[in-house]
């Protein structure tokens, strides 16, 4: 979508210093709004180096990521002059058969996974107000689905396709693609243990292959949502301590990580089989939607 005669090196890092310009700018904006009003209420959340993990902090970390979806569109359309809608899939739209069957037999079997990966995992107890946990389930209803996606859109969308138009050819494209997208996904998690830069590169990698064979970021968004959204379900329903659940410095993963990692590569390896005679799908033509 974005190849031309020329690699546009420089242009495609601008793309990508942009959209992490975007993810922590934004982000730092309304998450520092979110607690000026936390504390106007009498809560000090952890931006302001309390540890009262509200729905106000909840959902404008949630809401910061969401707006990479816009701001992906924005980016592509002003430095490469095409449409945001492209980024949805090879046809320039969102497929909903595509997204609909993804939802019908993915979601259950990430609904097992994350109940037997719950119960391998211990976890710390927190300290709960009734209200916000109602608060805090409403918010991850509405806004995690959404905060997925844009990470989707972020990664595996606009920074997958800017770095593959370094590429000369099919493959060196898709290596680049997925290599730059993937490293930086990981980086953005700011993870100092092994296990869980592990998990993330191949939550990259697998994610950037399925969106290739697939044409499109409805799979990719699904899987990523489902994971989300129940993680968030599972932590209000154990009262489970959210700021030591999301702890992500050396010796909080372990082993178990490799359970997340095989299941990715395995669906990854089913989307591959039934795509084997037909291959990736492809954008038709040049047509004014994508320009």
């Amino acid at each position: 979508m974005l190849a031309g005669e020329k690699r546009r090196v420089g242009r495609g890092i601008l793309a990508l210093v942009l959209l992490l310009v975007g993810l922590f700018g934004i982000g730092g904006v309304l998450t520092v709004l979110g607690s000026a009003i936390d504390q106007a209420l009498g809560r000090v959340n952890p931006i302001a180096g309390g540890t009262d993990f509200t729905p106000i902090y909840h959902g404008a970390n949630l809401v910061s990521i969401a707006l990479m979806i816009p701001w992906s569109m924005a980016i592509q359309r002003w430095l490469y002059g095409v449409r945001g809608s492209s980024l949805h899939s090879v046809l320039s739209a969102f497929r909903p058969a595509v997204f609909g069957r993804a939802v019908l037999t993915l979601v259950p079997i990430w609904v097992l996974y994350m109940t037997g990966f719950f119960l391998l995992s211990p976890y710390t107890e927190g300290s709960w107000q009734f209200s916000d946990l109602i608060a805090v389930f409403v918010v991850t209803l509405l806004l995690s689905p959404l905060q997925s996606a844009g990470e989707e859109y972020g990664y595996r969308g606009l920074a997958f396709r800017v770095a593959a138009s370094w590429g000369r050819g099919a493959r060196t494209a898709l290596v680049l693609g997925l290599a730059v997208s993937s490293v930086l996904f990981a980086a953005i998690h700011m993870s100092s243990d092994p296990w869980l830069n592990l998990y993330y590169l191949t939550l990259g990698v697998t994610f950037g292959l399925i969106t290739w064979r697939t044409g499109g970021l409805e799979t990719s968004t699904v899987i990523h949502a489902a994971n989300n959204t129940l993680a968030y379900l599972f932590m209000i329903v154990t009262h489970a301590d959210p700021l030591a659940g999301s702890d992500r410095s050396a010796g909080a993963g372990s082993i178990v990580m490799l359970i997340p990692c095989v299941l990715l590569i395995a669906v990854t390896a089913v989307v591959w089989a039934r795509a084997r005679l037909t291959g990736p799908a492809l954008t038709p033509g040049n047509s004014p939607s994508t320009r």
